[in-house]
């Protein structure tokens, strides 16, 4: 139930998708959502109705952020994972969205802002990174799919350049970015030619970026040339290590961990017991431990199963006590 640092081993890279997030965004009819959909065990979160003409797509709609809670409850399920391998959320932008109205109608107001001091977007940050960080953590391959905007920028000299983000707002837009392992932008560089994939853009015209640094700066659109320049940069970056922290297996789930709380309150009765039985002033030391965890003047005694994770901080803490006597 404790952590041991001793236990650590050295992190290892896995060349499958799984534990990654990918974002990728661009103009409709690039081969976003076909690209996301040719993962092996894949479900789509349809937060808007495109997955139609797909034949064989496995899809959930999602009509609010609680219908996302309650799929994110399913998706834990052992029977689920079992079926599932892969989350591809359609489109990201409207998922944001109703993460937003979600926190809002939650604190009753408006807009995030009315919260004061960033606190809004904090809660909005929280929200997005339990969901999508706990479906990495559960082993899932998170995909992301979002729309393009293009931008017209006047330059000192009087022309004119463009450039191409995503049509999140900048502080949506900053909080998926940042989760997001690998960021890349689909679109058409001709009509009638094949999508491409712009991964890396030293431009900085585009928005776009990947955790590994030896990918490509492009690639043509299709999920097997993606999966083939990721395992390419993978390899490249093993060479530096000498291949010892890749490897092929999917990133295993994190388990969450779970505290007993009635084995935990008696093992605090019975440490009490102890403690007083040696000295009565551990009485005090007792108090300080607890109102530590637990806020001054409140007692172990009024806690609840939903603190039991404190109940353990606070046994642990006086077996280290009992330790020193």
């Amino acid at each position: 139930m404790g952590i041991n640092l001793l236990d650590i081993k050295p992190h290892k890279v896995s060349r499958d998708l799984s534990g990654y997030i990918t974002y990728i965004y661009g103009a409709p009819k690039t081969g976003k959502t076909t690209l996301a959909t040719q993962m092996n065990g894949a479900l789509l979160l349809a937060f808007e109705p495109g997955y139609h003409a797909l034949p064989g797509v496995m899809a959930q709609d999602v009509t609010s952020w609680t219908d996302m809670k309650q799929v994110y409850r399913e998706l834990k399920k052992p029977e689920v994972k079992a079926m599932f391998s892969a989350i591809i959320v359609d489109t990201i932008d409207i998922a944001a969205d109703r993460c937003k109205k979600y926190i809002c109608n939650q604190n009753g107001i408006e807009d995030l802002g009315e919260l004061g001091y960033g606190k809004g977007w904090t809660k909005f940050k929280d929200e997005f990174n339990e969901i999508f960080r706990g479906l990495t953590q559960m082993g899932y391959a998170v995909f992301f799919i979002g729309h393009d905007k293009p931008e017209t920028i006047d330059n000192p000299d009087g022309t004119k350049t463009q450039k191409i983000h995503p049509t999140l707002s900048n502080s949506t837009k900053t909080v998926i970015a940042g989760m997001s392992d690998i960021y890349g932008y689909a679109h058409q560089k001709n009509a009638n030619e094949m999508s491409v994939l712009t991964l890396r853009d030293p431009s900085g015209l585009i928005e776009c970026g990947c955790r590994f640094k030896y990918m490509p700066h492009e690639i043509t659109m299709s999920y097997d040339n993606l999966i083939k320049a990721l395992n390419t940069a993978i390899d490249k970056e093993a060479a530096d290590n000498n291949g010892q922290f890749v490897t092929d297996e999917r990133i295993e789930s994190v388990i969450e961990t779970t505290y007993d709380y009635d084995a935990l309150m008696a093992e605090f009765k019975e440490l009490v017991t102890t403690l007083m039985a040696k000295s009565q002033t551990n009485g005090a030391k007792i108090t300080s431990i607890v109102e530590t965890y637990l806020g001054k003047g409140k007692k172990v005694g009024e806690t609840t199963p939903s603190q039991a994770e404190f109940i353990y901080l606070i046994v642990t803490d006086m077996k280290e006590l009992l330790e020193q006597q």
